[in-house]
């Protein structure tokens, strides 16, 4: 029916072969693409309006989900303000896998509350293609936007990664610098450096036979000679 659409690959829905001017490619501009929706009767003008209307029942529906451990971890992802006709997509399509939410009455319909809603939150995007509409919101958004901020936030992290790796090196040269100057006290104590307060310990048993050759060296001739002269 007019007004219902949807975008499609080439050749999609076709039974017999596309003739070549009708495979080249749409080139839209990302801004426009609403626009472009709205002028070729695809979506409606007042389609943001329904667009809040959709996102305000999203937010009450969101409050109502039951106690699952599927949906719970749907929902831990989920920015409430963020969502989009395939995030309640998804949210319906974990409500219709399971046993006691899917179940249908002999209209049809759904018997759960929560399953119910969330299908009638979805009719409402397909209603005058309101989800192609907020798709190209979405899509002016993340590039006029979100890529941008991101791109910045990547640099800001790319830059803040160089400086790290230039103090990195930076500090292994000090502590390689203090580590030989260490090796080089040690060795003059006559350590490993392994345990210092132990190895000094050690070390001072040697005293007593030092002092003992030195007893023995002041006692020599030579130094009695040399005594004598004083």
């Amino acid at each position: 029916s007019r007004g219902r659409g949807r975008m499609r690959t080439t050749g999609e829905g076709n039974d017999k072969p596309l003739k070549p001017e009708e495979e080249l490619p749409i080139d839209i501009n990302y801004a426009k693409f609403a626009d472009w929706l709205s002028e070729r009767q695809k979506v409606k003008a007042d389609w943001r309006d329904r667009l809040r209307l959709i996102q305000h029942k999203v937010q009450h529906a969101v409050e109502n989900l039951p106690d699952n451990p599927q949906l719970n971890a749907v929902k831990a992802g989920i920015n409430v303000s963020e969502m989009s006709y395939h995030t309640c997509k998804k949210i319906r399509d974990v409500l219709t896998s399971d046993a006691d939410t899917s179940k249908k009455n002999w209209l049809g319909q759904y018997k759960n509350e929560a399953t119910s809603a969330w299908e009638a939150i979805l009719k409402l995007y397909a209603k005058d293609n309101v989800h192609l509409a907020e798709a190209a919101q979405v899509l002016t958004q993340n590039v006029q936007y979100e890529i941008p901020a991101l791109r910045k936030v990547v640099q800001g992290c790319v830059r803040q990664q160089q400086e790290l790796h230039r103090k990195e090196a930076e500090y292994k040269k000090v502590s390689h610098d203090y580590r030989a100057k260490y090796d080089k006290e040690c060795q003059k104590l006559g350590i490993k450096g392994l345990d210092v307060r132990s190895e000094l310990l050690e070390r001072s048993k040697e005293l007593p036979s030092i002092y003992a050759s030195v007893v023995e060296a002041v006692k020599s001739r030579d130094v009695e000679a040399a005594r004598e002269v004083y």
